[in-house]
């Protein structure tokens, strides 16, 4: 008696088992290769500020603030014993010093040294945030 070989053969029993496979692997394979194709969130970093300075007094005090100008609040005329570094988070200030007037706008960082006079102001129509890093000397 012959035997006959199945190798190389599809049945129709093979056939309708390997249609519903096909769909269900296309039905999970496309979108989870979609999924995984897609860019991972990332992280960005954009230096806006970069300045050289001799003025932080060693040891220091280092205070972060969250400062908020309602509109039309100001800080009145004053000084820090140490530099600040301001970065505006939103909306728009207007400093005046001895050097003159500056508008300080979201997205930028500015740097102010040591024991000069300014004034803030919130010239604008909504809230204004900076995000304020004081370096004071240590007492």
């Amino acid at each position: 008696m012959k035997r006959r070989s199945s190798r190389g053969a599809f049945t129709v029993r093979h056939i309708c088992f390997a249609a519903p496979l096909f769909l269900v692997g296309g039905a999970i394979g496309f979108p989870l290769g979609f999924a995984l194709s897609q860019a991972a969130p990332q992280m960005r970093v954009q230096v806006v500020m970069q300045q050289r300075v001799a003025d932080i007094p060693l040891p220091a005090n280092i205070e972060v603030r969250d400062d908020r100008w309602d509109p039309g609040a100001e800080t009145g005329a004053h000084e820090h014993p140490g530099p600040v570094i301001l970065a505006v988070i939103e909306g728009e200030l207007v400093e005046e010093t001895a050097r003159g007037r500056n508008v300080l706008r979201a997205g930028q960082a500015f740097w102010r040294p040591a024991r000069e006079m300014h004034n803030v102001k919130n010239a604008g129509a909504g809230t204004a945030r900076v995000l304020a890093i004081h370096f004071d000397p240590a007492r």
